[in-house]
Parts: structure tokens; C-alpha cells; sequence
């Protein structure tokens, strides 16, 4: 009956998980974009009340306006990747984690070590001396990171859950990074 289906579990717990992949389905750049905003934010705020017992708010929305761009932004890189090299396979993602480290990667770390120094004191030449010392190390630390995760990433995450996944993982990088940056 009518009364019965209102009142199953099934169809309460189900609706706001519906609403969610069609969140995905119809609007994957805004949905990404909230997570990627989300995560970027959480890390930034985890990082700064155990670490540092001092909440910079102009840091945070700095780096939630990141996640936000970078979200869509990993939309499209994701399905051009995919469109580049198909596939769940051995080959595939070797090529993918390949590009991926040596075209996202970098942007990553740059945006941490220049974009968010930048936002943050708008003093181009103190970026690039915090881009300068810390980019390099930091890249490559990343890569060993991102090798793991991104296998996984390619392998088993279906495409239109790819930045999700990303930015989930992206949390606990963003914690590194940011340890690595105010430590040195």
C-alpha cells in the first residue's frame, strides 16, 4: 500500500543517496567542485587545529576556492585521460599514471607552494621563493603518494567518481604538504 512504501526505511534512506548520484549525473562539475571544496577545506582546518591550534580564515577559503576549481578541473582532466587511454588494463594505466603525475601532479604541488602563498600575501616574489625551495622536494615526495592511489584510482573507481576518490585521498596529502610547508 501507499502509507506502507512512505513509511519504509528502504525508500528514506535511499531518496537522499539517489539525490546524490543524480547530483552526479546531471551536474558533475558542481557536485565535484562542493567536494573537491569540501575536502581542500576539512584538510586545511584539520591541519590548522592540530597543528598549528590557530584557524587563518583567509587560508581556508583560499584553499576551499582551490578544491572548488580543482574539482571541475579533474573532471575533465579525468575524461580526457580516459579518452586518451582506455581501459582498466596494465597498459592503460601505466600511461595514465604516467601523464598524470607529470601534467596534474606538478599543477598541484604549484598550486599549493605558489597559488596559495600568492593569494595569501599577494607578494608575487615571496611565492616564488616558497615555489623555488619547496616545489621540487615536495613533487617528488607526492609522486610516491600518487602512484599507489592513482592505481587504484584507475583501476577500480568508476570514472564519474574519479575526483571524489581524488580529493578523499587529497585530505590526507593536503595535511603532508601543509606540514611540509610551514615545517621548512
Amino acid at each position: 500500500s501507499a502509507l506502507k512504501r512512505s513509511f519504509s526505511t528502504r525508500n528514506t534512506f535511499s531518496s537522499p543517496t539517489n539525490k546524490i548520484k543524480r547530483l552526479f549525473n546531471d551536474r558533475p562539475l558542481l557536485s565535484n567542485g562542493l567536494i573537491g571544496g569540501f575536502f581542500m577545506c576539512t584538510g586545511v582546518l584539520t591541519q590548522q587545529v592540530y597543528f598549528d591550534s590557530n584557524i587563518k580564515w583567509k587560508e581556508v577559503i583560499t584553499f576551499s576556492s582551490l578544491g572548488f576549481a580543482l574539482g571541475p578541473a579533474g573532471v575533465y582532466w579525468y575524461r580526457w585521460l580516459e579518452k586518451k587511454f582506455p581501459g582498466t588494463g596494465l597498459l592503460a594505466i601505466i600511461k595514465k599514471l604516467i601523464i598524470d603525475e607529470f601534467v596534474w601532479g606538478p599543477l598541484t604541488v604549484v598550486s599549493i607552494f605558489y597559488v596559495l602563498p600568492f593569494f595569501e600575501t599577494l607578494d608575487h616574489q615571496y611565492a616564488i621563493n616558497e615555489f623555488k625551495q619547496k616545489f621540487l622536494n615536495a613533487w617528488i615526495g607526492s609522486a610516491g603518494f600518487w602512484l599507489l592511489f592513482q592505481s587504484f584510482n584507475f583501476r577500480f573507481v568508476p570514472l564519474k567518481y574519479r575526483v571524489v576518490y581524488l580529493m578523499a585521498v587529497e585530505f590526507f596529502m593536503i595535511l603532508l604538504l601543509l606540514f611540509y610547508r610551514y615545517q621548512y
